[in-house]
């Protein structure tokens, strides 16, 4: 499997309120993906209303199902990008 960087957005004029309401369902779901190989490292930057997930698929249609399973992606906007190990491709 490829390794991905999910950069999410919270939507304009989302509450604190939806957040915490989804937060129980949000993590009982990433911890299935994480146990299936799917999920990684999820981090939030709540001053930039940002969410940063470390996901894993075949492609971006694997990775975008993934992420759509998630609770507060009706919450979101969001751009996956695929990432490449540290010293960059061999070119």
């Amino acid at each position: 499997m490829n390794t991905y960087m999910v950069v999410a957005t919270f939507k304009d004029g989302v509450t604190p309120d939806q957040i915490r309401e989804l937060i129980p369902a949000e993590q009982k779901q990433a911890k299935l993906l994480e146990d299936r190989g799917l999920l990684g490292t999820i981090k939030v930057a709540m001053a930039k209303k940002k969410v940063f997930i470390e996901a894993y698929g075949n492609d971006e249609k694997m990775v975008s199902s993934t992420i759509e399973s998630l609770p507060l992606v009706k919450l979101w906007s969001y751009e996956i990008y695929e990432t490449t190990p540290p010293a960059g491709p061999n070119f």
